[in-house]
């Protein structure tokens, strides 16, 4: 029995750290990834930049949140007590992103697509976020 206890912490210590190394590559991937959805985004707004509409503003969002997870990798790398507080406002922008994207969709192929890409990417990363806010509470506590 004393064998068997001892070794489940030492796994799920081992477990942790191979997690948080790389943890601050998976969030610069993903970061990576929106990138180019940008790109895209950017061609859709056929000369309208400045203009006061949805375009620019999944625009700037997406931005945000390119910046919130380079941010966040740069913060995990370190260990840092940002990383929870930054983690969980990340969280809510990709939450938000998804209910945005369905919400504003038209109700064609692009609800379709809003629907997936939500489902699929958005909301699973926000949960993610979410709870590595709740993890890296500990963080915080240290001095």
């Amino acid at each position: 029995m004393s064998l068997r206890t001892a070794e489940i912490p030492d796994r799920l210590r081992q477990s942790e750290e191979r997690t948080l190394r790389r943890l601050p590559r998976l969030l610069t991937f993903a970061a990576l990834l929106l990138i180019p959805w940008i790109g895209v985004l950017v061609l859709q707004i056929d000369g309208r930049v400045g203009a006061r509409d949805f375009a620019n503003s999944w625009i700037g969002l997406d931005l945000f949140e390119v910046i919130a997870l380079l941010s966040l990798a740069a913060l995990v790398r370190r260990r840092h007590r940002g990383s929870s507080p930054l983690a969980a406002a990340t969280s809510v922008l990709f939450a938000l992103d998804a209910y945005f994207d369905v919400m504003s969709a038209a109700p064609s192929l692009d609800y379709l697509f809003a629907s997936l890409l939500a489902y699929v990417a958005e909301l699973p990363i926000a949960l993610l976020l979410a709870r590595l806010s709740w993890y890296t509470l500990r963080w915080a506590a240290q001095p």
